[in-house]
């Protein structure tokens, strides 16, 4: 009897063991499955705003766009989970791949991100558009507006002259000489009316989540 309760308990217990296989493979399959379905539909999001990036590029620049393509070199942007690290991103080319101090980095063709800060041998820092201390020349609109551009958790552009007229959804984008002209920064989502003085300011939507970004491109 005794013999027959331990065969049992030993069929019982691998016939759980099958269960719990199945139940551990079919969980697997589905976490893969919805972090694949993730990833892609992150790329898609991205490719839509370079997209549309690329089409405000071309009216800014009054059909003078001059492509970068192939002009690039495209990296993979190193982890900093689970810390929540905005001004700054790694990427994974430096010095042994021609990377410089001040080249530019973007997402995809049309959107900045930034510019490399310190280079190494085989990685690079980038200060992006979030850094405070990022600053530089923008112009909003198809009117072509001057402001400057602050970095920051919440990104703005400063010292617009109070009479110009800009809509929310503006596009922002680079004016300045160190970037090529009409990368795309941001988009208004609220225009700040100073009472006193003679500019006023606007916030900014921006086209990327440093946490997201998992490939972006330094060019030459």
């Amino acid at each position: 009897m005794r013999r027959l309760d331990i065969i049992s308990m030993r069929r019982y217990t691998f016939i759980v063991l099958i269960v719990l296989l199945v139940i551990a493979t079919y969980l697997t399959s589905f976490f893969i499955r919805r972090e694949r379905f993730t990833n892609e539909s992150l790329k898609l999001v991205q490719e839509n705003e370079d997209l549309r990036a690329q089409i405000q590029r071309y009216q800014a620049s009054g059909a003078r766009h001059v492509e970068e393509k192939n002009n690039y070199l495209t990296a993979k942007v190193f982890s900093t989970y689970p810390f929540n690290i905005k001004n700054q991103i790694t990427v994974d080319i430096g010095e042994n791949e021609g990377i410089r101090k001040n080249m530019v980095v973007i997402l995809g063709e049309n959107i900045l991100i930034g510019q490399i800060s310190e280079v190494f041998m085989n990685y690079s820092i980038a200060q992006t558009t979030f850094d405070p201390g990022f600053q530089t020349p923008v112009r909003i609109g198809q009117e072509e507006i001057n402001g400057l551009f602050r970095g920051g958790n919440e990104p703005q552009v400063t010292l617009i002259e109070k009479e110009k007229q800009i809509q929310i959804g503006d596009v922002v984008y680079t004016a300045g000489q160190e970037y090529p002209y009409g990368l795309k920064i941001g988009e208004v989502t609220e225009i700040n009316e100073i009472s006193a003085g003679v500019f006023k300011e606007v916030f900014l939507r921006m086209p990327f989540s440093v946490n997201e970004l998992r490939e972006i491109n330094v060019i030459k």
